[in-house]
């Protein structure tokens, strides 16, 4: 399985083997991302889009071109299904991701970006498509190594990201803030909890252990606040955070600060102090 990172900038940016062009069935260019890298790459993918695919591509396939003035060595073009047309059938937009890693594995890709297929002009509701490209990319069997989910509005990308650190944890290093947070408690919150619980991890995995339980109190809790757009020590409430909402469930997005601070805050102290004393 690939490593898959979120990440928030310009697809036609990235230094990555090949990069992937939400295309029409045209192959002609067209808006958006589409639009996007045929201007960035230039004339010469144009040409390779009529030249080898003189009667388009069908919905749900892919097929490579050259990257032309891009970063990429390649342009792996992909037609999602046009959810606001009435394209509803979900396999079609797994297959464009499926397709992609398959036509990236007969080019000896190691690194590819894709953006969110069929979550822009084509409709397709945000969290499924979100979650279509996270799971398909999971299941498919692929040399890949690395794989990026590149979205250009800071709210996507947030979204992306939680959801990627559920499904695609990064290891966490010895003696980081990180590993207090591998073995997950046994009661949550709120259903928004494990995704603070592994966003956390997933930004203190290098971070070295402070020498102290205040210094670490303080870096922790001012990070989840960071993350969760609001205050969490010393209130009991409930925090909505938007990108923590699966789409499902009465308390889907929300965290907990009373659990955090009466079991989830104490709890990472406790491991922290059990750290220093094994070592001690």
């Amino acid at each position: 399985m690939p490593s898959v990172t979120a990440v928030h900038g310009d697809i036609t940016a990235q230094q990555v083997d090949a990069i992937v062009n939400a295309a029409n069935r045209r192959m002609r260019g067209g808006g958006g991302v589409d639009g996007a890298i045929h201007r960035a790459g230039g004339p010469a993918i144009l040409a390779d889009c009529i030249a080898r695919f003189p009667s388009g591509l069908a919905t749900g396939d892919a097929g490579w071109t050259t990257a032309g003035d891009l970063p990429a060595a390649w342009v792996i073009h992909t037609v999602g299904p046009n959810h606001a047309a009435g394209e509803r059938d979900r396999a079609l937009l797994e297959s464009c991701y499926r397709r992609a890693l398959e036509v990236a594995d007969e080019l000896d890709v190691a690194s590819i970006a894709f953006p969110l297929i069929s979550a822009g002009v084509y409709a397709w509701p945000l969290d499924d498509a979100i979650a279509a490209a996270i799971e398909t990319i999971a299941r498919t069997s692929t040399r890949v190594e690395h794989v990026r989910l590149v979205s250009f509005s800071e709210p996507t990308h947030r979204r992306v990201q939680a959801q990627v650190i559920r499904s695609f944890p990064p290891p966490t290093e010895p003696g980081s803030i990180g590993r207090l947070f591998d073995e997950e408690p046994p009661v949550w919150g709120l259903r928004g909890d494990p995704y603070l619980w592994r966003a956390l991890r997933a930004q203190f995995a290098g971070t070295p252990l402070p020498s102290d339980r205040r210094e670490l109190q303080r870096t922790i809790t001012s990070a989840a606040e960071a993350i969760a757009g609001a205050p969490v020590a010393d209130r009991d409430d409930a925090i909505y955070v938007a990108e923590f909402n699966p789409g499902h469930g009465m308390s889907a997005g929300h965290i907990s600060a009373s659990w955090w601070n009466s079991t989830g805050f104490p709890l990472l102290i406790d491991r922290f102090e059990g750290s220093r004393e094994s070592t001690g």
